[in-house]
Order: structure tokens, then sequence, then C-alpha cells
């Protein structure tokens, strides 16, 4: 690639990894491509599995007549049942020849038996496509009658088409390409195949974080449900979702539960009465459940039963106390001035005297216990 190339993937790398997760990214970085591939049109856009058909989960478009909208409409009118290829390729299941490789088209009403799909020398278009041989006459056909009848509502049937199949393993992410008059050149399908790790991670990143918008109302029924104040943050400490007793522990001192956040999230022992849990997902930032689990429940007479039942020294009911707090081992060395190993001699001995192989089911011994 030349250096203006160069500089123009680093431009289109640069504005997938640098918008913020959860903003639109993908309209820009299509509008971009388009220019990028000085093409006519372009577009991305995903395909789901259904019980019985395909259907289409979002549209990113630039220089269609249509809108996102209603171009989706158009895309899932079109998508067939499950188990049908779609085009060249089966939605479900991308060949492998495809997944992630950078592709130029013929316009579809050129492309016969004797001008294939495809501009690529040395390999017969079936293999490219991974397509068996004894199926791609009829693979012509049905490219020819349903995605033909498509391409012509769209005007795009006299076009030349390059494009890729980004996907996540055998899971098609979205499908990601662009239109115009005139063939497409190598230094296009270079440019598209560089830019593809890059709409990997986004795609990915998007997919799950529109998985877990459909999880939104599930979550919140959740966070309700534990009566007490809690919030969902980044690394950072910025609140993106929060319950009502969140919200007005909130609207009462944020500033203060900014600190007391932020302290909670870099694990300073005894700095604040909050609790957290990493929330994490492959290919999203690490984010983090804050919960103010309110005041310590008075475990006296409970531990004193115990210390007898299971024989244990002053220093380990200490411990003990803390342990089923949920505190770690660090927190509680912090607590009772001590080193963070000798705690740990502490557990493993409360383990062995209580009869049990971990922290879990020594806390679920305790709260069992007569």
């Amino acid at each position: 690639m030349t250096s203006e190339d160069q500089q123009l993937l680093r431009d289109l790398e640069a504005l997938l990894a640098n918008m913020e997760p959860g903003s639109e990214a993908m309209p820009a970085v299509v509008a971009a491509l388009k220019d990028a591939l000085r093409a006519e049109r372009a577009v991305a856009y995903g395909v789901e599995v259904g019980p019985e058909r395909y259907h289409a989960t979002y549209s990113h478009c630039a220089g269609f007549p249509q809108s996102p909208n209603v171009l989706a409409e158009v895309l899932d009118e079109f998508l067939p049942g499950v188990g049908d290829p779609w085009g060249y390729f089966d939605p479900a299941h991308p060949a492998p020849p495809q997944r992630n490789h950078a592709l130029r088209f013929r316009p579809l009403a050129e492309t016969t038996q004797s001008e294939p799909p495809l501009y690529a020398a040395g390999s017969e278009p079936w293999e490219l496509l991974g397509i068996p041989a004894e199926q791609w006459a009829r693979t012509l056909e049905r490219v020819t009658a349903r995605t033909g009848t498509l391409y012509r509502r769209l005007g795009l049937d006299h076009m030349a088409q390059l494009r890729t199949l980004v996907c996540e393993g055998a899971t098609l992410l979205g499908w990601v390409g662009a239109f115009r008059t005139e063939p497409f050149t190598e230094r296009d399908e270079l440019l598209l195949q560089s830019l593809t790790p890059a709409l990997q991670r986004r795609l990915a990143m998007d997919t799950r974080l529109r998985e877990a918008g459909l999880l939104g109302s599930a979550l919140e029924a959740a966070l309700e449900a534990l009566g007490r104040p809690a919030w969902v943050v980044t690394a950072t400490g910025r609140v993106v979702h929060t319950n009502k007793a969140g919200r007005q522990r909130l609207d009462d001192d944020a500033r203060g539960l900014a600190a007391q956040v932020r302290d909670c999230l870099r694990s300073v022992p005894g700095a604040g009465p909050l609790f957290s849990s990493s929330l994490r997902s492959p290919g999203l930032p690490d984010h983090f459940l804050v919960l103010d689990p309110g005041p310590p429940p008075d475990h006296t007479a409970r531990v004193r039963r115990l210390a007898l039942r299971w024989a244990l020294t002053a220093r380990e009911i200490q411990v003990l106390e803390h342990v089923v707090q949920g505190e770690t081992n660090k927190a509680i060395a912090a607590h009772l001035g001590c080193a963070e190993r000798t705690v740990e001699v502490h557990v493993t001995h409360l383990l062995n005297k209580a009869q049990v192989e971990s922290r879990s089911a020594l806390i679920s011994r305790f709260f069992q216990a007569a």
C-alpha cells in the first residue's frame, strides 16, 4: 500500500478502536470506508439465526437512498429460511475460505457460468468460496434468482462488489462491503483485508453490548431485588446502571459516593463500606458491580457456639467473624494488624476444623449451623 493508503488504514482503525463502547461507531466507519474505497455505496449488516429463518439484526449504510432501518427491513424480507444459503454463503456457518477474507465480485448482472463472479486468478471460484464443485451451478442459479431480485430492487445489480464476512470463529458478526460501477482493484481488496481484524474486534464488542442490552430488564430487576444500594460502574468509577436505592444515594451525595466507589475498586482495605465484584465478558472492557451491603449482621451468638463446637482459638474466632462477612484475606489482615500470610494460615485451620474444602463452603456451613 502507498503511504496515503497506510494513513487511511490507520485512520479507519483508530475510528474503530477509539469510539467509546456502546457508541455507534459503525455508521461513521461505513461512511469513511465508502470514501476510502472510492465507492458509491457501502453497507455493514448483521444476520441472526432464528428458529425458522434468518433475520437482519442491524444495518449501517452510506450512499443508499434508503435509510438504515428501511434497508434492514428490505434485507430481512429477502433472507432465507434456516439451512438455506444466502448469496454465496451460509449465514449460520460461513465456509472457512470466506471468513475474514476480502473478495472482489463482478456485477451480478454480468455473472454467468463463463463469467465467474470473482475477480481472482489461479483458483476456481467455488474453491475460493468453499462451495463444492458439484453445487456450483445450483448456487449460481439461486444467487441469480433470489439475490438478483434484491440487488435489482436496491439498484446494485450492475455494480461491482467488494466485501468481507467478518467472523469470530464460525460465527458471522457482520457483512461489510461496498459497491461501485467500476471494478474494485487489488489496492481496494488489500485495504479492506487489512482493516478486517479491527472490524472483527469492534463488531465482536458491539455484538456483546447488544446482547447485554437485551438483558437490561433482567439486570434492573435483579438489582432491585437486592434491596440494597447497587451500581454497575466502569473501571474509572463511572456509574452506568443503578437501582432505585443506589440512585437515591447518588442524589444525596454523588461526590462522596464517587470517592467510596474509587476506593472500593482500588481494593483499599477498610476504606469504606462498599463491596465490589468484577463483571467480565470477552471483548468488552471490565465493569464492576458495587454493592452497599449495609451494616454487618450480628453473628456473635453463632460464632460463640461454633467456636466451642470447632475448638477455635481466639485468633481463629476473629478471622471467622471477618470471613463470614465476605472480606478478603488482605482486608482481614488490615483489620487485625497482621500479615496476609498469617490470615491464610488461620483460614486453613478454620477449613480443617469445620471439615470443609473451600472458603465458600465454610461460609455456607456457618450459616447452616443450628
